[in-house]
């Protein structure tokens, strides 16, 4: 008896064993299977999010590319319609339309249009100072014996003060591309100069007493000489005054009447007079109503 009994307990114990090894397993299944589903329904609810993101992301960064090209080529296609205003001789013409896009243009591009403003305003002292420089020469010039002037220094002086109104487009000093009659006009204040002065010189050759006996001519002549017609007169008309001048202080001096190298100057100026206005005269006279048409043209709405 006592052995079967022994036998009977010793089969429980591999019983009881195996019994807790499978309920462990039991409950190692339920959790596989509920870790399993919470990882599935997991992973089935973020990747699904995660790809809606970055497919979103995509599509946003696309767009945002998409509208940057479509602002850049509209910016250029606007700056292509006014070319012929960025590009005109008129200097502050360009100066006014770099100003306007230096503040109204979109982000990444105001600064550039900035800088270009800046130049063009530094290139424009620049040639100023230059000009102004050079027509003080040119006044120089005029105290000088004709007899002592070097032609090739006064040439020099002209080109490079044509060179530097051109650069700018200003309209040099001794010619004008626009017919204009009032004498607030630089054509109607050449023209009125001009005449005055011949018609000065042609009296005063005219004269049959000494000079002298004549100051009012002589001081006006002078205020033409030194003043009224610096900055008017061309190259080879004051060459003609200063050989005049110095032709008048002689006289004046020998107080005696007019002689026949005065008369001589004195139609030379005529002549100078009559070829300057009339090459004047036949100047495009278009150009004035051009500047007005592009200034017309600049943009009147702010870029959107």
């Amino acid at each position: 008896m006592e052995k079967d009994g022994t036998t009977t307990e010793s089969a429980a114990i591999p019983n009881m064993a195996e019994l807790e090894f499978r309920r462990y397993e039991a409950r190692l299944g339920v959790w596989k299977i509920v870790l399993g589903t919470f990882i599935v329904g997991l992973a089935g609810i973020l990747i699904p999010g995660a790809i809606q993101f970055y497919t979103t992301h995509l599509e946003d960064a696309r767009k945002e590319t998409e509208f940057r090209l479509s602002q850049q080529a509209a910016h250029q296609q606007y700056i292509k319609d006014f070319f012929a205003t960025a590009i005109n001789q008129d200097i502050e013409l360009r100066i006014r339309f770099a100003d306007y896009f230096a503040n109204l243009s979109g982000p990444g591009q105001e600064q550039l249009w900035k800088n270009y403003l800046k130049d063009l305003t530094d290139l424009r002292d620049v040639n100023r100072k230059k000009i102004n420089e050079l027509e003080e020469l040119l006044v120089n010039f005029k105290k000088i014996p004709p007899d002592q002037i070097d032609n090739a220094e006064f040439d020099r002086i002209n080109r490079e003060l044509a060179w530097a109104n051109a650069e700018i487009g200003y309209v040099p000093t001794e010619r004008s591309a626009v017919i204009a009659l009032a004498d607030s006009s630089p054509i109607g204040k050449k023209m009125r100069l001009y005449k005055e002065t011949t018609d000065l010189v042609q009296r005063l050759a005219a004269a049959s007493r000494p000079l002298v006996e004549f100051p009012d001519d002589l001081a006006r002549f002078w205020n033409l000489y030194r003043k009224d017609l610096i900055g008017v007169e061309s190259p080879d008309f004051a060459r003609v005054m200063i050989a005049t001048g110095y032709a008048l202080k002689a006289l004046v001096a020998s107080n005696a009447p007019p002689d026949a190298e005065l008369k001589r100057l004195a139609d030379e100026l005529v002549s100078l007079s009559r070829q300057e206005l009339a090459d004047i005269s036949q100047a495009p006279v278009q150009q004035q109503q051009q500047q007005q048409q592009q200034q017309q043209q600049l943009p009147q709405q702010p870029l959107q």
